[in-house]
């Protein structure tokens, strides 16, 4: 006789926030899109199908960062099913995208499949055994990593090319914001990756620790980073009612569009696989902090030897900070105050 599974914690709870969140970011993002494309002088024809394709893109991650929706489909979707729906959605929006645009190529649809196949399917293929760091996982972060990693690989500007028209060259962010839901499901649902804490919400004790670690951040991080002539003391000027607002909304932004998704590449899974591996939690948020440090070299130029040595430091703060509760969301928010900082009062020069 076979008893039901007891169903997940996250299965039971009502998905109801993730459709109002899903709800008001399509709607925000459409308003900003029609506003931004008004700026621009790009043509509604052009600006429909960019639009879609973001917002198809943010839907998925908004799947990616609600534990509950995540649950519902490992427990409704065999792995090989899910990591097929998960190379659908990743390849799709391009489709919205470039058909209509008239910048589609057959050779930009097989890369780009071959690459989300690649990707989704090498855990289903050959499961990792154990929480430990392993072969599969090497290849599958450095897959990630290749095209987010500037003057190696131009792979998003040659698939997502700008069709003209007033669009800007950088709308092979597409791709960029395509690689955030792409990494976060495959090693969550596809891997199962434990200790992670990946979601949006902000608990209090998050909120706590990830302020604890940026004050203790503070008073070495920025002298460093002035000392190295990284940054500048320039605080953002104020010129009407609505820049605090702005501000607001861009801290926002940065949480959730950047600070999770590196946090969740560097501390949710590095950091959290070399802990399981060596041991040694020190030595496993220093591989991660001067790992996360190499990764931003590329920045404002290449090699950006102060850019890297900051996010290296400020690295080790939110290790930390994620060290204390194995939460990404922990870190994500010591990410953000310190990059809300340098970008509102010392900016990078």
């Amino acid at each position: 006789m076979c008893l039901p599974e007891t169903p997940q914690p996250h299965e039971t709870k009502s998905l109801r926030a993730f459709w109002t969140t899903l709800i008001l970011l399509n709607a925000g993002l459409a308003i900003g899109g029609s506003v931004g494309a008004d700026r621009l002088g790009v043509s509604a024809s052009l600006a429909v199908p960019i639009v879609t394709a973001f917002l198809l893109h943010f839907s998925v991650y908004l799947v990616a960062v609600f534990p509950e929706a995540r649950s519902r489909l490992e427990a409704r979707l065999p792995t090989k099913v899910l990591a097929g729906c998960l190379v659908a959605m990743s390849v799709v929006p391009y489709l919205v995208y470039s058909l209509p645009t008239g910048v589609f190529s057959v050779e930009s649809l097989v890369r780009l499949l071959a690459f989300c196949i690649a990707a989704a399917y090498l855990f289903v293929w050959f499961p990792p055994k154990g929480h430990r760091f392993q072969w599969q996982d090497i290849v599958v972060l450095l897959l990630l990593a290749y095209p987010m990693v500037g003057g190696v690989s131009d792979m998003f500007q040659q698939i997502y090319r700008s069709p003209g028209g007033n669009v800007p060259e950088d709308v092979y962010a597409l791709g960029k914001v395509m690689l955030i839901p792409l990494g976060a499901i495959i090693y969550l649902s596809l891997r199962r990756l434990e200790g992670a804490n990946f979601q949006l919400r902000i608990s209090a004790r998050d909120f706590e620790v990830g302020v604890k670690n940026y004050l203790l951040f503070l008073p070495i991080g920025i002298p460093l980073t002035l000392g190295i002539g990284f940054a500048k003391w320039a605080p953002y000027e104020f010129d009407s009612w609505s820049d605090p607002l702005a501000v607001l909304a861009r801290i926002v932004g940065l949480y959730a569009a950047v600070s999770l998704a590196e946090e969740l590449y560097f501390r949710g899974i590095l950091q959290n696989l070399l802990v399981a591996t060596w041991g040694r939690p020190r030595w496993a948020q220093f591989t991660a902090s001067v790992l996360f440090g190499l990764a931003h070299i590329s920045s404002r130029g290449f090699p950006n030897w102060r850019y890297a040595l900051a996010a290296a430091f400020a690295g080790w703060f939110y290790g930390r900070a994620y060290n204390a509760d194995r939460s990404v969301v922990a870190a994500a928010v010591t990410h953000t105050l310190v990059a809300g900082t340098h970008a509102f009062i010392f900016p990078p020069v």
